[in-house]
């Protein structure tokens, strides 16, 4: 069913598509600064999510001093409004600019995998300039796919998906028949981008992340289950000229004996672990203005207690199975 725009959406799309209009001619390090002083206007005056970020940053960092909660909460804004103009500017990037923008380090993993013509469930967060990250792999020559969620601004959707796809980027959109687009793109060899952090409601698969049970989002392991591909973590962040290095880190090849709903678990919960590990070290470039742990798990949460006790007891996580006993 078409989603009709409200008077509130046509407002979005025509400040948005302004600011997009005129990023057209100006250079990526113009949007890069004002950027953050955006987020710092959006931090100090008009306040929005603050303190829902303030708290999640509380809940991840409990021992760290006020003064620093406070300091990492405005660097979020700075580094999240720096990130969303910094999309403006990918229609006027060539692949020599993405190139030079985001150093990519270790991208001989997708190079080794694709030159052997396995697609890859590549997983990321809201961690950093993700959009030019997924923008970088196309001026890399990798064939590169998004999986979006529905957004509830049916016109800016289209905008950002206008830029996506103008960048070289293929869409597949959350609703019917995507399965078929995912599985599809997967069984092609291209890179399957996902960004599978925020809450998931009752469609999730509930993993610890930063300490809580979270539902997640279970698609990027459930398609690479179906299509037998590796899950590739990978991470960017911004650096103080600007520019970007991103990582790419050792793929997590699913185990196709393994129970299907055991090891969609098992697979979103490795993979959200290495989340965990990166949002707590870089933390200012994590989104932590969602409302993430909103869905309540139930009581207890399959696998979670066998998969903590296996960990707990010195094994490889990665090695959990069901039936394992610690």
């Amino acid at each position: 069913m078409s989603r009709r725009p409200t008077f509130k959406h046509r407002i979005e799309f025509l400040g948005l598509g302004l600011v997009f209009l005129l990023g057209r001619g100006l250079p990526r390090s113009f949007f890069v600064r004002l950027g953050a002083i955006l987020g710092r206007f959006v931090h100090s005056v008009l306040k929005v999510r603050r303190q829902v970020t303030h708290d999640n940053l509380r809940a991840a960092f409990p021992q760290r001093p006020e003064a620093e909660i406070e300091q990492i909460t405005r660097s979020v804004y700075e580094q999240l409004g720096s990130s969303i103009l910094e999309f403006a500017a990918l229609p006027g990037m060539s692949s020599a600019d993405l190139r030079a923008a985001v150093h990519i380090e270790n991208l001989q993993v997708v190079d080794d995998l694709v030159g052997r013509g396995r697609g890859i469930m590549f997983v990321t967060p809201h961690f950093g300039s993700w959009e030019l990250f997924g923008a970088s792999f196309v001026a890399q020559g990798h064939p590169t796919t998004f999986f979006v969620k529905r957004q509830k601004n049916p016109l800016v959707a289209n905008l950002q998906d206008d830029i996506r796809r103008k960048a070289g980027i293929e869409i597949v959109t959350e609703g019917p028949g995507v399965a078929r687009g995912v599985l599809r793109a997967l069984r092609q060899g291209r890179l399957l981008g996902i960004l599978p952090d925020q809450d998931a409601r009752r469609h999730g698969v509930f993993v610890e992340f930063l300490g809580r049970p979270a539902s997640t989002f279970k698609g990027a392991a459930f398609f690479a289950y179906r299509a037998g591909v590796p899950i590739v973590p990978g991470f960017v962040r911004r650096q103080p000229d600007g520019n970007h290095v991103g990582t790419i880190l050792p793929p997590i090849e699913p185990d196709l004996s393994h129970d299907q709903e055991a090891e969609v678990f098992r697979l979103t919960q490795l993979f959200t672990d290495i989340m965990t590990e990166w949002i707590l070290r870089y933390p200012e470039n994590y989104f932590w203005v969602h409302r993430r742990f909103k869905s309540v798990p139930p009581d207890p949460v399959p696998y979670l207690d066998s998969y903590r006790a296996w960990a707990a007891a010195g094994h490889d996580p990665a090695s959990w199975r069901l039936g394992c006993e610690a």
